[in-house]
């Protein structure tokens, strides 16, 4: 019996393609990423990507953009009343051919360069978190904040910025309802454009499915201790850890 589990537990990590390591740390980084956004709504995608993608590339964005989705369903389930179609109906219609380039830029670019492109996007979301400048918002600025949103979402899963940089005046009620909302729609959006261009396999739904448990706790953390530290505190340190990621894949 003992003989048989081992067999199982070898088979199993040479299917995943990682070591247990390997996995381990990709597990507690989706957990950090899940505990900060139920702390402090900050993306989880921009802690986790830097960070995935010097463990294991292969998962960015697909496994990412998954667990985006499920976040979004989480807050939505709260926020759904502050929800107004209009003001992100055509930062989604900006959305679609956004989504379509990013996909063809992870078609053709070879990924030393998309590496980065994704610490670029990194370090572009420290700063509009960091410097939230108010922006005009109209039909042209919110097609294009969607047109980026959709670049970046389906290049590194962190489409969140652009949308952020133009709704952020918003109050935060309305703001999360329709940030929610928009991510929701445009998660999907992007899973299907992966899927058609074959980046969604079995091999990324299961691996998405192994490390449930770990963004589960992170966000039963994030709720514990929601109420006893700072956010900005805990946004600092998730700001720091990004951008030092980030940097690390300019100089790789």
């Amino acid at each position: 019996m003992v003989e048989g589990l081992h067999v199982v537990w070898h088979d199993w990590w040479q299917w995943t393609g990682l070591s247990p390591a390997t996995w381990l740390c990709v597990g507690l980084v989706l957990a950090l990423g899940a505990c900060v956004q139920r702390i402090t709504g900050f993306g989880s995608a921009v802690v986790g990507a830097p960070l995935i993608l010097m463990l294991a590339p292969s998962l960015v964005p697909v496994v990412l953009v998954i667990y985006g989705f499920l976040q979004s369903c989480i807050v939505i389930r709260r926020y759904y009343r502050e929800v107004a179609v209009t003001d992100i109906s055509v930062a989604l219609i900006g959305k679609v051919p956004g989504t379509l380039v990013g996909v063809w830029l992870l078609l053709l670019v070879p990924m030393a360069t998309l590496e980065l492109l994704i610490a670029s996007i990194v370090l572009f979301a420290v700063f509009v978190t960091l410097f939230q400048f108010r922006l005009p918002v109209n039909r042209g600025s919110m097609f294009a904040g969607g047109f980026l949103s959709g670049v970046f979402g389906a290049v590194a899963a962190i489409g969140g910025p652009p949308i952020v940089l133009l709704m952020h005046g918003m109050p935060m009620e309305r703001l999360r309802g329709n940030l929610a909302a928009f991510f929701l729609i445009s998660s999907l959006m992007t899973l299907t454009a992966l899927a058609f261009a074959g980046k969604v396999t079995l091999w990324l739904v299961l691996m998405s499915l192994s490390f449930f448990a770990f963004v589960v706790m992170g966000n039963a953390l994030g709720a514990v201790l929601a109420p006893r530290l700072p956010r900005r505190l805990l946004q600092g340190v998730s700001l720091g850890l990004c951008t030092a990621a980030a940097i690390g894949l300019l100089l790789k």
